[in-house]
């Protein structure tokens, strides 16, 4: 499981031993192959792109797609898992692999590198001993209103931290939407373009998220964070 940064050319928050590990490694499951393919480059893999064996898997592949790529570890062939951003296996298809490689009793190996998730939970201020990711919550409004109380009345009634994620250009109407839908003491945090130069960070309650030019989230990723 191989960690790549969370931002382009971003390769200082990947560890050395990982890029190491992943210069050993020719074969690799995908997110987005362009995507990996460019990243392989930017660390200087050994090996040239076109002689790798890179699946892309995503939503519309089946698990039974997998098998030719994932056989091949029966021939002690290491095969690397690589997310589009990130940590592989979280948010992403790649958690497919591993649960396939699990059932047929291979060695699965996390390595070390950059998470968002975490990052944000991190530097919201938020109980980091109980926390919960829920993805991306329903995009149609009475049924996200309906979710962000949901997700509200967890974290009041158990102390619980939620993150959850938005497409980037909706996070304007997902700020305005929390704001409108919950009580206006509790602490939200918007963790914006983590590990980039333009990161930025913030923890205010709904009361005063009410103020914020939200223009300035407008199609930058982005973790949305409730807590206490």
């Amino acid at each position: 499981m191989i960690p790549c940064p969370i931002v382009d050319h971003k390769n200082d928050s990947i560890p050395s031993e990982t890029i190491s590990l992943t210069h050993g490694i020719t074969h690799f499951v995908v997110e987005r192959a362009r995507t990996a393919r460019r990243w392989l480059s930017s660390i200087n893999h050994p090996a040239a792109i076109d002689e790798m064996d890179i699946f892309e898997l995503d939503k519309n592949n089946k698990d039974q797609d997998l098998s030719p790529m994932l056989s091949k570890l029966k021939s002690g062939i290491n095969i690397g898992v690589i997310s589009e951003a990130g940590c592989p296996g979280i948010a992403d298809p790649g958690h497919r692999a591993v649960k396939y490689a699990h059932s047929q009793g291979y060695k699965v190996t996390p390595l070390v590198g950059p998470n968002s998730i975490v990052m944000a939970l991190m530097a919201s201020g938020f109980n980091g001993q109980s926390f919960a990711f829920a993805g991306y919550l329903p995009a149609k409004k009475p049924e996200l209103t309906k979710r962000l109380r949901q997700l509200e009345s967890t974290l009041r009634s158990t102390g619980q931290t939620q993150l959850f994620m938005e497409a980037p250009y909706r996070n304007g109407f997902m700020i305005d939407e929390i704001c409108s839908s919950l009580s206006g003491n509790t602490l939200l945090c918007v963790a914006c373009d983590i590990n980039a130069d333009t990161e930025s960070i913030k923890t205010l309650t709904l009361s005063k998220w009410k103020s914020v030019d939200k223009k300035q989230y407008h199609k930058r990723p982005a973790i949305f964070v409730l807590g206490n």
